[in-house]
């Protein structure tokens, strides 16, 4: 995320529709290669617990708000967590 307001915005919106039942925002450094050259700068990192039934609608949503012209979204699954999280989860996205 380029910045807090876009970042917030986005993980408000994620939650509020219960795309995802939490979101964590955290501040980094990127470096990344965009149309041929190397650049760095800062971002904002989402971090959004949900199910990978709702992916289609996260990304739909990202694309929706986020400002870039390839919005950074990555799906990482869940090899293992602990029963009460998984229902927290599933209970707080519509899943």
């Amino acid at each position: 995320m380029p910045d807090q307001t876009v970042a917030g915005s986005i993980a408000t919106a994620l939650v509020e529709r219960r795309l995802a039942a939490a979101v964590h925002m955290a501040e980094i450094a990127s470096v990344y290669r965009w149309q041929g050259a190397v650049r760095r700068g800062p971002e904002i990192v989402l971090t959004a617990k949900s199910l990978a039934a709702r992916f289609a609608a996260v990304k739909a949503l990202v694309d929706e708000l986020h400002p870039y012209e390839l919005p950074p979204l990555l799906r990482v699954d869940i090899a293992q967590t602990s029963p009460e999280y998984a229902h927290w989860i599933a209970e707080n996205t519509d899943g």
